[in-house]
């Protein structure tokens, strides 16, 4: 398989991955003015499958060259360095989100254990739960994406293997057929103590993980990332008309199920991500993608602007938004704030997300100076073309 590293970082998957983080930070405040206008309202997909159809395409970029090209280790010992920094992220995003969480439930009275939060398990079992938190069986709402993208990236070194060894479409195939198991035998990571699977059940989003990862691999390979055929692009924008229709006039239920096919192929819940749901998010992916006006305008943003930067830095901006999120929800929950209020906070945030940004790529930009300078200039003779990509 003929790879070619990027040459340079493409900005244009930082502005979406942006975007996306911005519209999480809302949709997590639920409740708040600006909720009903972000794209979940329109259609049967959110963020989190955009958010991670392009963990799957920045992960080929970061990731495969090296691997395909037979340097195996440098590729390991990076994801493996990824998956640390994402498990302690998450255990450090939890332990924040239940301090605030518990304040607001000593201060206000905020009822945290009579909502759908899953907290009140740990309060039932508090000595399981200790067992849980560090095993990411035991989540709570708002902060069980980062369990997902641990196993994903666990999952990653799978997937470039059967795309080096066997091919690509080998390794869609083997992704889909992980997908369809999951389905027809309910499979799903364990909850515990609590009961259940997860919220972000692994086997069937490592799907949408799987399409990003095949698009970026064709990007690689100098393709497009999924051919470009007219009738196609037309079908995928009726589909996304017609579901923003059913979604907006709640025709749930509405349509016949196919008693031959398992329940959870035609239901829209999220563990799931049905074929309605896959089905939106790859026909957004295929429009946008296709769609001259959206990336040439993506293409003019600058790789030095806002969004660039907070899509840069997605780890740490969604980790803030995250902690930021649940202090809106105990904002709104205790202070009632009016609308411009809402508002006010959701900008105070997305500054705050902002500023972190821009600091950390003012700290980034800093050290490679420093080490550039300290560096010996026989040393920066090779080439280091794919780099950019390589810090995705």
């Amino acid at each position: 398989m003929d790879i070619k590293p990027l040459g340079k970082r493409d900005h244009r998957i930082d502005v979406l991955r942006a975007l996306a983080l911005l519209s999480i930070f809302i949709n997590h405040i639920p409740g708040n003015v600006l909720e009903p206008f972000t794209h979940k309202n329109f259609g049967l997909s959110d963020s989190a499958e955009a958010f991670v159809l392009l963990a799957g395409v920045a992960s080929a970029f970061a990731y495969f060259p090296r691997f395909n090209a037979g340097a195996v280790i440098l590729p390991l010992a990076k994801i493996a360095k990824r998956v640390v920094v994402l498990y302690v992220a998450h255990l450090a995003s939890l332990m924040v989100g239940l301090g605030i969480f518990c304040y607001a439930l000593q201060r206000w009275g905020m009822p945290i254990l009579d909502t759908p939060l899953n907290i009140d398990a740990i309060y039932a079992e508090p000595t399981k739960a200790l067992i849980g938190i560090p095993l990411m069986t035991q989540q709570i709402g708002y902060h069980n994406i980062l369990p997902l993208y641990v196993c994903l990236l666990i999952f990653l070194p799978v997937l470039m293997t059967v795309a080096r060894f066997v091919g690509l479409g080998a390794m869609l195939a083997t992704s889909v057929a992980i997908y369809a198991t999951a389905h027809i035998f309910a499979l799903n990571m364990p909850s515990y103590p609590s009961t259940g699977g997860w919220f972000f059940n692994p086997f069937t989003w490592q799907l949408i993980f799987g399409v990003g990862f095949f698009a970026g691999v064709r990007v690689l390979r100098g393709e497009t990332p999924v051919p470009f055929y007219r009738p196609l692009w037309w079908l995928a924008l009726a589909y996304l008309i017609a579901a923003c229709i059913y979604h907006r006039y709640n025709l749930y239920g509405s349509i016949p199920t196919v008693s031959w096919l398992p329940v959870n192929f035609q239901i829209n819940e999220k563990p799931w991500v049905a074929l309605p749901r896959l089905l939106h998010i790859l026909s957004l992916a295929y429009v946008i993608g296709h769609s001259r006006m959206i990336m040439t305008w993506l293409g003019r943003l600058s790789p030095e602007g806002l969004l660039s930067r907070i899509g840069r830095n997605s780890l740490p901006v969604f980790w803030l938004g995250t902690a930021l999120s649940v202090v809106g929800q105990v904002v709104l929950f205790a202070d009632q704030p009016s609308p411009i209020e809402q508002i006010a906070f959701i900008v105070v945030g997305i500054a705050a997300q902002a500023g972190l940004a821009y600091i950390l790529d003012y700290l980034g930009q800093a050290g490679k100076a420093a080490k550039a300078k300290a560096t010996p200039a026989a040393s920066l003779e090779p080439s280091t073309a794919g780099k950019g990509a390589l810090a995705a």
